[in-house]
């Protein structure tokens, strides 16, 4: 009946048979698409590197290490699919690392392992916090503070470590976290609590309502407020795991850590199949999402591309990324 109804308001409102045909199939197809042209990509990057470089690519070793680099793009690529879901970006999450990093392990080589992890973990929940709290109660758009953290966290990165690297293998619990297959497990468990998060909790629910439309959130009785800064105090939390996790793998914490990774963590969360545009998304497909951008990076790598060369390879990623997930209905004329 709902469909008989609404193509009969197709019908009303002037619109052709061919354009409601166009339509109508436009509506089945997509959420295919967000179920298969992830999986496709991920089959066809998998055999494009397995057949250049099978000695290389295609062995046990080189996939602990694609697991080992995607755990850190899956664990704040989590945070970030809660933001973009309800609508919003992120761009603060690469600096954010860095600076969790540097924290927890400058505390954790003074006043021990569980003093820097909580310390490390506490940074990026302050950091996503005060990006919630600007967001919601100065109205400042999340591109535009998030933008603004990116650089804070970035800044304050260097001034606290005053240009030092802190190592982590005097650290037990440090240097452990970020080998395989430990930061798998880690990543499984951010993984469970985010996907309860996501699908069985109000505030799930609400971050999706927020994203579908603000203005029906409102009229629900939605605190958007509320919702927000606890959505990227979330957001934060996860890069605070995230900066932990990719110090250990690295070895030591830096202010040039994670520099750029904010690109490849929005690229993973987009090619998972959350558009930008907000109002659906989901957390397994992010863990997809992250093993096409490290595969991608690992393979280009192994064939020897230069970094210029893989930057701009990630680039036209992102780009096709969201050509295939935007829902340009929801925002009208493309500026």
């Amino acid at each position: 009946m709902q469909r008989t109804s609404d193509i009969g308001g197709a019908i009303n409102s002037g619109l052709g048979p061919p354009l409601l045909l166009r339509e109508t199939l436009r509506h089945r197809i997509r959420p295919y698409a967000r179920i298969y042209i992830p999986l496709s990509a991920f089959v066809f990057t998998f055999v494009v590197f397995g057949v250049l470089e099978p000695a290389r690519f295609l062995t046990l070793g080189n996939g602990a290490v694609v697991l080992s680099q995607s755990a850190v793009l899956c664990v704040v690529g989590f945070g970030v699919t809660f933001v973009i879901i309800a609508g919003g970006i992120d761009l603060s999450v690469g600096s954010v690392v860095a600076l969790t990093g540097i924290i927890g392990c400058s505390v954790g080589r003074d006043y021990g392992v569980t003093a820097g992890l909580a310390a490390g973990l506490l940074t990026g929940l302050a950091c996503g916090f005060a990006n919630g709290l600007v967001l919601s109660k100065l109205k400042i758009p999340s591109f535009i503070t998030t933008l603004g953290m990116l650089t804070v966290a970035r800044g304050a990165a260097y001034v606290y470590s005053q240009g030092e690297s802190f190592v982590v293998y005097e650290l037990a619990v440090f240097e452990e976290i970020g080998t395989f297959p430990a930061i798998v497990y880690v990543t499984l468990g951010c993984f469970g609590i985010c996907h309860f998060l996501l699908n069985q909790t109000r505030f799930g629910r609400y971050c999706q309502v927020i994203g579908g439309d603000e203005r029906v959130a409102i009229l629900t009785g939605v605190r958007l407020d509320r919702v927000k800064i606890l959505m990227f105090s979330l957001c934060g939390f996860m890069a605070g795991v995230g900066g932990l996790l990719l110090a250990s793998r690295v070895g030591a914490a830096t202010p040039q850590l994670a520099v750029g990774l904010e690109l490849d963590i929005i690229s993973a969360v987009v090619l998972g199949g959350t558009p930008l545009t907000g109002g659906i998304g989901n957390i397994h497909n992010t863990i997809l999402g992250a093993l096409i951008m490290s595969m991608l990076s690992n393979g280009l790598i192994i064939m020897g591309f230069k970094s210029d060369i893989q930057l701009m390879i990630k680039g036209v990623v992102l780009i096709l990324a969201v050509f295939l997930s935007l829902e340009r209905e929801k925002i009208g004329i493309i500026k």
